[in-house]
């Protein structure tokens, strides 16, 4: 069995998306002949909410090797907290102890953190290993650079630099990118002339109905919303950035619509959760707020454990996925809002990968726009399938076809991913043995 060391400074019982995206791939890995290492830092040195309990969802066989980091406390005094560039030296050794120790046959970086992709770079340099580097989001989106200084994440600029100057020294001998949608992978081999659209593969997150049967089985308390207490609730659980705020006006006023058309929605909740992790600031409530419907919606801008999220789908009434004024946003919350088996209303972009994921599972009801049916066209749309969801009776379930939701489960998508490492060894000319020795009977020993 070969054997690929995945890199992932934030990693379970962190109940972040990179942490989830390493765990979902480790779990499967094993199925199609690649026996995964997890190289992590261990949440003592976390500065984000753990949940122990996530622990629970590993395989029993899976190998973590834990790390130390330098402690935030110190990089927060020179402004970085980032835990990617505190483990990174940490990973180093522990990465090249594996291979003193082990035959690997190729190291895989989902990313962000960012800077952990230039461990690719020296690995392949000193150990003669090949890697891929794994995209949930590209690092210095040209977004951000067109909005107000004020409307640009924190520390906007200097990650921008950063990217400048990291981003193509680490990808100079990349063998393979991976990207959780073809639109982020394609922005990445845009600025690079070495890279080729062949060098790429889009591998969303997927959906893991193991993890919805184990909360099932271990109900937790909602920490929102009291699903007994009469009123209706939509609920949308995930981070919000500014790409998403013509979005979401523009579902708002169709929400302002709807109630007054229909007074039975006046017990309709709208839950937005997780939004503003980072800053803790509201940012959905200020938008609900100028379309007049603030007193219908509660938002929790801190991120909520990933099983905790899984109850508060579970417990809601109708569930909202919101998206992006950007074509290539893929939505990873989309698979377990499907698994949730709940009443689902989407709106996307035209040409998001989530609109052909909905429409080919018939998980639910869909709301484009483009340039040629702009969000302010959506208000009446909007309002109708508001008033539809809310005419659902309690315990409604899709009809969703399951059959076609097979290609996006955790395990298809590990498959994929598993072709991607069978072709990428296979173009290297030395096994694994081989590379090893020869590496450290040089370079490596230093």
């Amino acid at each position: 069995m070969k054997r690929v060391a995945i890199i992932g400074a934030d990693f379970v019982p962190s109940s972040l998306p990179p942490a989830l995206r390493i765990k979902f791939f480790a779990s499967h890995l094993r199925e199609f002949g690649w026996e995964p290492v997890v190289i992590t830092t261990d949440p003592r040195y976390y500065e984000n909410r753990v949940d122990p309990e996530n622990a629970r969802l590993l395989p029993e066989w899976l190998r973590v090797i834990r790390t130390a980091a330098v402690p935030a406390r110190l990089t927060r005094k020179f402004g970085v907290g980032d835990l990617g560039m505190r483990s990174l030296w940490h990973h180093w050794r522990a990465l090249k102890t594996l291979c003193r120790e082990q035959r690997v046959d190729l190291i895989f970086i989902p990313v962000p953190p960012y800077v952990p992709m230039v461990l690719g770079r020296l690995a392949h340099r000193r150990l003669g290993i090949p890697y891929v580097v794994d995209y949930i989001d590209p690092w210095g989106t040209p977004y951000y650079a067109k909005l107000p200084r004020a409307q640009r994440p924190p520390k906007w600029a200097m990650a921008s630099a950063m990217a400048r100057f990291l981003e193509p020294f680490a990808l100079r001998h990349v063998a393979h990118l991976v990207g959780v949608s073809k639109g982020t992978t394609d922005l990445v081999v845009g600025k690079y002339p070495w890279l080729r659209e062949s060098d790429t593969t889009e591998i969303p997150y997927g959906g893991e109905a193991g993890d919805w049967e184990y909360i099932r089985r271990h109900p937790r308390r909602n920490p929102v919303f009291d699903p007994a207490d009469g009123l209706m609730h939509f609920a949308s659980v995930g981070a919000y950035t500014e790409a998403m705020r013509p979005v979401l006006a523009a579902f708002f006023a169709g929400v302002r619509k709807a109630r007054a058309e229909s007074p039975e929605l006046a017990g309709l909740r709208l839950h937005f959760v997780g939004t503003s992790y980072s800053t803790g600031r509201p940012c959905v409530s200020p938008i609900a707020r100028e379309q007049g419907v603030e007193e219908m919606v509660e938002e929790r801008p801190h991120r909520v454990p990933y099983l905790d999220a899984l109850q508060i789908l579970s417990d809601a009434h109708a569930l909202l996925v919101i998206g992006s004024a950007e074509p290539h946003y893929t939505a990873s919350k989309i698979f377990p809002y499907i698994l949730a088996r709940k009443p689902l209303l989407t709106i996307f972009h035209h040409d998001s990968s989530v609109i052909n994921i909905v429409e080919s599972t018939q998980a639910g009801s869909v709301i484009t726009f483009s340039a040629d049916h702009p969000l302010q066209e959506k208000t009446d749309e909007v309002a109708w399938r508001l008033r539809e969801l809310a005419a659902l009776g309690p315990g409604y379930e899709p009809r969703t076809r399951w059959q076609a939701f097979d290609a996006y489960t955790t395990r298809a998508m590990t498959a994929r991913l598993a072709e991607v490492f069978d072709k990428v060894v296979a173009r290297v000319p030395l096994a694994g043995d081989e590379r090893t020795s020869l590496a450290y009977s040089g370079e490596a020993r230093r």
